[in-house]
């Protein structure tokens, strides 16, 4: 989920573990705008190409749309995916922090 509690803006969870394969659903819950940016150099060797064909309506390399209605998903398949981290933020909270990580595990 994609929340505003408070003054914080967050992903709750902010550290999610899956298995390549696994899909991934980000909902907006509230304080919206956000989207889904992974950072370039933050993920694993070869898994650009492969995040690139699973994430619709990119607004730049490995960045997804803004999503503005309170019940809006964006979901990303992670098949074929290599193991390890994948870091990622919302682009229009970064000054707030607002970053998550997610581990895939073979």
């Amino acid at each position: 989920q994609m929340v505003l509690e408070g003054s914080a803006y967050l992903y709750v969870p902010a550290a999610l573990t899956i298995k390549t394969g696994d899909v991934v659903v980000f909902h907006n819950t509230s304080g919206g705008p956000h989207n889904v940016q992974f950072y370039l150099d933050s993920i694993p060797a070869g898994a650009q190409a492969i995040l690139a064909a699973s994430m619709p309506n990119q607004m730049s390399p490995l960045a997804g749309e803004l999503l503005v209605d309170p019940t809006a998903t964006y979901t990303i398949s992670f098949a074929g995916a290599p193991a390890g981290d994948y870091h990622f933020m919302c682009l229009p909270h970064l000054a707030m922090n607002m970053t998550g990580k997610i581990t895939v595990t073979p």
